[in-house]
């Protein structure tokens, strides 16, 4: 008899736990992970989300980093990239399969103890969106020579 009482409880207990859960779920609801960016609108106004190295204005990079600047909006294409470096040097720039990051690979090693500017001009173009408009300017750094 005491086994029957025990079997009879946990299947009511087991019952009772199975209903709860089905009245705590919202139907249809799928789970949402709590950094899930909010979707991307036409409206959205393109903007900087990451660069390597992080944060770039004043890094202090190598002679030969490879900088990448991510954006959330897709550029147009990389000849859309308005980029200007002083003092000049040549580099090419490589975007990322989905166009949101563009890599700027120096052709020669940057000068030692140099100083360079950045500049992203206004002319930049979007995916749909055509114009950037506005400017944004970072400074780096070369490692300075110490000598061996």
């Amino acid at each position: 008899m005491k086994q029957k009482t025990t079997i009879i409880l946990t299947i009511l207990i087991i019952i009772f736990i199975m209903v709860i859960t089905v009245i705590l779920q919202k139907p249809g609801a799928a789970p949402q992970p709590e950094n899930t960016p909010p979707p991307q609108t036409q409206d959205d106004k393109p903007r900087i989300v990451s660069t390597k190295p992080d944060p770039l204005e004043e890094a202090i990079v190598s002679a030969t980093q490879t900088i990448e600047i991510t954006f959330n909006r897709p550029l147009e294409n990389k000849g859309e990239f308005k980029l200007r470096i002083e003092p000049k040097i040549d580099f090419n720039i490589e975007l990322s399969s989905d166009r949101k990051t563009a890599k700027i690979i120096p052709l020669k090693p940057y000068e030692l103890g140099q100083t360079y500017t950045l500049f992203i001009g206004t002319e930049t173009k979007f995916d749909g969106l055509g114009r950037w408009g506005e400017e944004k300017i970072f400074h780096i750094k070369t490692v300075q020579y110490r000598g061996v």
